[in-house]
């Protein structure tokens, strides 16, 4: 649905508004993981726990600490954002338009974190319709009122009100569903300080953070840098290319996300065999289904990307073809940092993807001023072929896995 959005937008905005909306989701991207500072991510990991010591109390504890660091470290990156908003316009997205833009694209991030609290709640509750159906209704009523928006003429200002709008419903909506039917135990339940616990999520959340920050420059640099180095006509087809590609990731998503509960649950009953066999079996079948999808990806790039987006977007074509190829390892990837996550192991998560992220960086200021969007895409290629083969490096010290 996030893609469907995307080429609706793509065939009803100008390119250069098209560019200016992503690279402006591309800079605050980079803001969300500092936003939380993981401690998100870390309910998925902890409710299992909690739920088989059945000690309730720290499932609400852990849910508000978390809710209360996302409220101050959210109010401060937006009051610096605001702050910095008019010459960030002037002087990096060199458009008129930015600085409005950015301003009320800060509050949809803003809000959308407490969005994210909930996801990573269903998570660790194991209620993976409730975990998947955010997602879904909020990119349902995002295209609904971008639909609306085109249709009163309001330009670029539509997918903004939609990402302002939306998460604000899905909030309240999936708030009480958490709340009656999921926790109903969460008002009786008592809001505990303990330093214990707290320690204990800080610890994880801090790793977390870093592995999501490592990821949020893995995933952004390359619009950050493309923003600059090429103005925002290269943006609009590099964002065109990167999400058809990844596309292909959405199936072993899915099993990650299922994956990382039951891997921290599976670990502390000691079950490795049960792990091992899964992982491998991930493995298999990930590849058997990636590698025909990729082929197609090569063969009709120019066809697909005409198709969805239409002939102003054709030039991303080559640079579609080589991020599918890097989907390959992506893949396998995906498979590797939930195990790390769920065993209680982030930092391996960190080396992994400080040493991609590192070098994609490198590679994208060396590369994107001599061959723009593509040399962007042989970078983020070769970030996830370092990822991959240092996870399947890793993996083995804990599991005697066979690889397929």
């Amino acid at each position: 649905l996030g893609y469907v959005a995307r080429f609706i937008l793509a065939r009803n905005l100008t390119v250069e508004d098209f560019g200016l909306f992503y690279s402006i989701f591309a800079f605050l991207g980079m803001f969300g993981v500092f936003k939380s500072l993981g401690f998100d991510r870390a309910l998925a990991k902890f409710i299992p726990e909690f739920i088989h010591k059945k000690n309730y109390n720290r499932i609400k504890s852990s849910i508000i600490y978390v809710s209360a660091i996302q409220l101050l470290t959210n109010t401060i990156v937006i009051i610096g954002i605001y702050l910095l908003s008019d010459y960030l316009s002037q002087n990096f997205f060199r458009s008129p338009q930015a600085s409005i833009v950015l301003k009320l694209m800060a509050i949809a991030f803003f809000l959308d974190s407490f969005v994210l609290v909930l996801k990573f709640a269903f998570q660790g509750f194991k209620k993976m319709a409730h975990f998947a159906g955010i997602d879904v209704v909020r990119m349902l009523l995002v295209i609904a009122i971008i639909l609306a928006g085109i249709g009163m003429n309001y330009g670029i200002l539509g997918p903004v009100a939609a990402y302002v709008i939306t998460p604000i419903i899905v909030i309240l909506f999936f708030g009480f569903i958490l709340i009656k039917r999921i926790f109903p135990g969460f008002l009786k339940s008592k809001f505990i300080y303990e330093r214990k616990l707290f320690k204990e999520i800080s610890r994880y959340s801090i790793f977390a953070m870093a592995a999501g920050a490592g990821m949020v420059i893995l995933g952004y640099t390359d619009t950050i840098l493309l923003t600059y180095f090429s103005g925002l006509t290269s943006v609009a087809l590099y964002n065109v290319a990167l999400p058809t590609a990844k596309v292909l990731m959405y199936f072993p998503r899915s099993i990650a996300s299922i994956l990382l509960p039951l891997i921290s649950e599976l670990w502390a009953k000691k079950e490795k065999a049960l792990i091992r066999e899964g992982i491998e079996s991930l493995y298999k079948y990930t590849i058997i289904i990636i590698i025909p999808l990729v082929f197609m990806i090569l063969s009709f790039s120019d066809l697909l990307i005409s198709t969805l987006f239409g002939k102003d977007y054709m030039l991303a074509s080559d640079t579609l073809k080589i991020l599918s190829i890097g989907m390959i390892f992506a893949v396998l990837y995906v498979v590797n940092i939930d195990f790390f996550a769920g065993i209680g192991k982030p930092e391996i998560n960190n080396l992994i993807v400080y040493s991609a992220a590192l070098f994609n960086l490198v590679a994208n200021i060396i590369m994107i001023p001599i061959w723009g969007i593509i040399g962007a895409a042989i970078s983020t290629t070769i970030s996830y072929f370092i990822m991959m083969s240092i996870g399947l490096f890793k993996i083995r010290k804990y599991i005697k896995i066979r690889f397929p």
